[in-house]
């Protein structure tokens, strides 16, 4: 079996979102950071685990 090189990410992109908003983003990704989490849910990719 190969070994997996990871994709190197180039984008960044930027939302407004209002105070009430990011601590509802925040409520919901569980202590994950909130762009893994973000990627996780928007794209379906599986969060790497460490360990």
């Amino acid at each position: 079996m190969g070994v997996m090189i990871p994709m190197k990410r180039e984008r960044m992109l930027t939302i407004r979102v209002t105070d009430d908003e990011h601590a509802r983003l925040l409520e919901r990704c569980e202590g994950k950071q909130l762009a893994v989490w973000m990627r996780r849910v928007c794209l379906g990719e599986p969060v790497a685990r460490s360990g």
